[in-house]
């Protein structure tokens, strides 16, 4: 509802903890989960407050570029639900998911989990991440590099992992889980946030780029979200 993103239910939670914006995304999952508009999709939702999960065996280095970086999804996420239920400004993709997802299914319970599941692990990787990583890079003073190629294709392969764990429970969305986990698995993304990461400085090509990402996610969660 629009009156929980305007009461601060989806905020950015404390700036100076990125923890934050993942706790208001948890604070908005049940509402998330039922379809209430503005709560977002419950299971984006679930697949973000996963991937947070920290990995108490990674090196300070990697550890502080990934808490950064699912932050930063986050707030992207949430940004983009309250864009949705004030009515303009979210992404295409987002659009695309989130009313879907509102909207139901004929027995009255929200969207299709499984393909919402999938269509949200493409959006948040393939539209979200590249953006993020320069964000992150930018909020920590560094530059992309090996440590944070690592720490990107491992969110990634997280990301598709929970992806098809969704999926597992649809066995008609077997060859779907199956095509997204292999596009997934490639380096394109990365390729992406490299790409921008050039465009710093050059803010008209920067934003041409990220709709051309944007036009391209909405393509597949539309795939995703009307076929099975």
């Amino acid at each position: 509802m629009l009156v929980a993103i305007e009461s601060g239910a989806v905020g950015t939670g404390d700036p100076d903890r990125p923890g934050g914006v993942v706790d208001a995304v948890v604070r908005l999952q049940e509402g998330a989960d039922a379809g209430v508009h503005g709560h977002g999709a419950g299971p984006v939702g679930r697949l973000l407050t996963a991937v947070a999960e920290p990995d108490d065996a990674a090196p300070q280095p990697e550890a502080e570029f990934r808490t950064a970086l699912v932050a930063e999804l986050a707030r992207r996420y949430l940004r983009a639900v309250r864009a949705h239920a004030k009515g303009s400004g979210a992404p295409r993709v987002w659009q695309v998911l989130l009313s879907r997802w509102e909207a139901g299914r004929p027995d009255g319970g929200a969207g299709d989990p499984t393909r919402t599941a999938l269509a949200g692990a493409h959006a948040l990787v393939c539209f979200d991440l590249p953006p993020a990583v320069v964000s992150a890079c930018t909020l920590l003073g560094r530059s992309p590099g090996p440590v944070e190629q690592a720490v990107v294709q491992a969110v990634t392969a997280r990301i598709a992992r929970l992806a098809n764990e969704a999926a597992a429970i649809d066995t008609r969305s077997d060859d779907d889980a199956s095509g997204l986990a292999l596009l997934l698995s490639r380096s394109e993304c990365w390729r992406q946030a490299e790409h921008l990461w050039t465009l710093r400085g050059r803010p008209s090509e920067a934003e041409k780029e990220r709709a051309a990402l944007d036009w391209r996610a909405a393509l597949v969660a539309r795939a995703l979200l009307g076929s099975g």
